[in-house]
């Protein structure tokens, strides 16, 4: 009787795509992405919940809410100024506890605000933790990593992060209630201790990252000034900011709750859909994209956004049931687009920037996040609060056309070498 060799199974073959999809990294990186993930969890508590927090359990009219939420981004840019300069002097690992110290201490001044000045002497301290945090983290993931190891990093660090995130909707959309204030109170607690959490993590085994030599020039920013070409990265990132992750964090919310009957377990439920298609795809679609120009992976995401955008109006049409359904696949193709765009623009600024000034580079950078979430919220308020709200997720596709249109021009200013994928032939 005649054998024949096996053939290689489907599970081994899958078991062996997984194991690809595994980045070799070093292992400090691996200790700020745990940090990262708990830190998220605590994010995703309150991520979804603030901007019905303050105009439901504490009373402010909707525009006040988006000026509230927009002050943290006014703290967020005049202490990332200040921090770049402090990464390049102190180290990035430095800077990132003094971040993490800042927010845990404004999430637990928010839990207790009772009024708009309260609440926003809250977010300033938030934001200024968020100004010293981002440059200096992005730039300890640069220092940490080689050039092809950076998109893996991001990539990872990305879905962490949405894992962590989807993880806290869920706990936390299942935990608030508008007829219980204290359990809001609880959540943003929670948060605080989770930076708390990451900081006591940083300390165990985590480098510094500061260059050596770093931060005994006189350059000052004149030199990422100089930068033309990293600058209109900037602009790109702040109009996606201003024009997604704005919205996702305060217009999208609020108006399915109020206008499309979305309660606030399904508002949980939906960002965890959106979080658990990242955490899934987040590491495939890097590997499908790796050899693509950067500068075209650009307007793929931006072309996920208009499509998320254009259901979004879909929905818009109906309520309750229908409008759930609908926001689903919107948070699928959001999830879409912020997966092309994570693998792709911080490796991409990594690069730009030389070692020497990078904390410099990241700052400028986080300021397209500080001006987006700073003008983000308040359009976002003011085109629900006026006649613009019917036409709302129509105008947000016409911007991210216009975000297509950009990322296709940015391929032909960035340097060869940079706006080409590591992974690349």
């Amino acid at each position: 009787m005649s054998q024949t060799s096996p053939s290689p199974s489907v599970g081994s073959g899958t078991a062996q795509y997984l194991r690809s999809l595994r980045p070799e990294l070093p292992r400090s990186v691996w200790t700020v992405l745990l940090g990262v993930t708990i830190s998220a969890v605590g994010n995703g508590f309150v991520l979804p919940f603030g901007s019905i927090y303050l105009h439901q359990v504490r009373g402010l009219p909707i525009p006040v809410v988006g000026a509230v939420i927009s002050s943290a981004a006014v703290a967020s840019l005049l202490a990332g100024t200040l921090g770049g300069t402090l990464v390049d002097r102190v180290g990035p690992r430095t800077m990132m506890l003094a971040g993490l110290l800042l927010q845990a201490a404004g999430y637990t001044a928010f839990a207790y605000a009772l009024s708009a000045p309260e609440a926003v002497g809250a977010m300033l301290l938030i934001g200024a933790g968020l100004g010293s945090f981002y440059p200096a983290y992005a730039s300890l993931l640069a220092a940490l990593t080689d050039r092809p190891q950076r998109t893996a990093a991001a990539s990872l660090q990305y879905a962490a992060t949405n894992l962590g995130i989807g993880l806290g909707a869920v706990i936390g959309g299942l935990l608030v209630s508008t007829s219980r204030p204290q359990s809001f109170t609880f959540i943003f607690v929670a948060n605080a201790v989770s930076f708390l959490l990451f900081a006591g993590l940083l300390l165990r085994g985590v480098p510094s990252g500061r260059a050596a030599g770093a931060g005994r020039d006189r350059v000052g920013y004149r030199l990422v000034l100089r930068d033309l070409t990293f600058l209109a990265v900037v602009g790109f990132n702040g109009l996606v900011v201003l024009s997604t992750y704005a919205q996702l964090d305060s217009s999208v919310p609020l108006y399915a709750h109020l206008f499309l009957g979305v309660p606030t377990v399904a508002l949980g439920g939906i960002l965890a859909v959106n979080t658990a298609f990242i955490v899934v795809a987040q590491l495939p679609i890097a590997r499908a994209v790796r050899r693509l120009d950067r500068s075209r992976t650009l307007a793929l995401s931006a072309g996920a956004w208009m499509a998320a955008w254009l259901v979004g109006e879909l929905a818009s049409l109906g309520h309750g049931g229908s409008a759930i359904w609908l926001l689903g696949l919107y948070a699928v193709l959001f999830g879409l687009g912020e997966c092309l765009l994570s693998s792709t623009i911080a490796p991409l600024v990594a690069d730009l920037a030389p070692a020497g000034v990078r904390g410099r580079y990241m700052a400028v950078f986080n300021l397209s996040w500080s001006l987006g979430l700073l003008l983000g919220p308040a359009l976002g308020g003011l085109v629900m609060g006026t006649f613009l709200r019917p036409g709302m997720w129509l105008l947000w596709a016409a911007v991210a056309l216009c975000l297509v249109l950009w990322a296709e021009t940015l391929g032909g200013h960035l340097p060869r070498a940079v706006n080409r994928a590591p992974g690349a032939g």
